[in-house]
């Protein structure tokens, strides 16, 4: 655990801070951890993510999907997991062929698509599916076109099912990285490490959902998604 000697007080506090706003946004809002956390803790010190915030965010999306378990739709679930296998078959084939500065562009434009307002149909689920398995492979960030999906339905119903699509994501994601090795023990004691800061987030939900739940939702859920597109095409045409 050589690797922890080089995470100083200062830079943990930090880390643990963001962490506790990232989940109180994610149990909030159904998404947007990863979205808040990553970039500021890959710029703080690198050996905080990405693995160490996939290992936290895990337990919360469990938690999140048992607090809200009456509001799973199994149906629509298996919808966009249709979708989201050939979309990450269409990240890897796009990585290899656009540059990351193309594949930022290209994904924010994919999220600036969902943003108009449509009735969520099977089919919809299932391109939804494809656009968030895509930006999943390519950036990491696969929350915003399922968000946008679900934005029209009531609070429970995009926490939890947003919920149930991420667990399912991020056990995969993580069961991969163990099995080809990227996943270390300094990662594995670093996430142990923030996870009360993501239990406390958990705990600020409770107050901050009924604050929101309605049409607030709906533009919050627009605001972050926006957030996401406005950060990749920014980072993409710096980058051109």
């Amino acid at each position: 655990m050589e690797a922890l000697a080089h995470i100083t007080t200062p830079e943990f506090a930090v880390a643990f801070i963001v962490s506790f706003l990232a989940a109180a946004l994610h149990s909030t809002v159904g998404f947007g951890f990863a979205l808040l956390s990553v970039p500021v803790l890959s710029l703080l010190n690198p050996l905080f993510a990405p693995v160490p915030q996939l290992l936290v965010v895990f337990p919360l999306t469990l938690a999140i999907v048992l607090r809200e378990r009456h509001a799973v739709e199994a149906r629509s679930t298996l919808w966009i997991f249709a979708g989201r296998v050939p979309g990450a078959f269409l990240g890897v084939a796009l990585l290899k062929l656009l540059s990351t500065a193309a594949l930022d562009v290209l994904m924010s434009l994919m999220v600036i698509a969902g943003v108009g307002t449509f009735r969520r149909t099977a089919a919809r689920e299932i391109v939804a599916g494809v656009a968030s398995g895509t930006m999943a492979m390519v950036s990491a960030i696969g929350g915003p076109p399922i968000a946008l999906l679900y934005r029209n339905d009531t609070g429970p119903t995009v926490r939890a099912n947003l919920g149930l699509v991420f667990a399912i994501g991020l056990c995969i994601t993580i069961s991969v990285r163990a099995a080809a090795g990227e996943v270390s023990w300094d990662e594995v004691v670093i996430g142990a490490a923030l996870l009360p800061a993501v239990w406390l987030g958990l705990r600020a939900s409770r107050h901050l959902i009924p604050r929101i739940d309605g049409p607030r939702l709906r533009n919050i859920i627009v605001v972050v998604a926006g957030a996401s597109a406005v950060m990749l095409l920014v980072r993409g045409l710096l980058n051109w």
